[in-house]
């Protein structure tokens, strides 16, 4: 499956799991595509932070 292979990918380049609160919330191909961009702009995908940006 392509989203496991971009978590390794995510660990790799991180050193840690992408944060997905709630995987309910995305289709597979949206958080395939999140998490790609995180890469691709070298920022660990973190959807906490949303939440706390939000909360401003």
């Amino acid at each position: 499956m392509i989203l496991k292979i971009l978590i390794e990918e995510h660990k790799e380049k991180f050193g840690k799991e992408p944060v997905i609160l709630d995987l309910d919330l995305h289709d597979t191909e949206t958080l395939i595509a999140l998490i790609m961009k995180a890469i691709a702009e070298n920022k660990p995908y973190d959807e906490s932070e949303h939440f706390i940006e939000e909360e401003k």
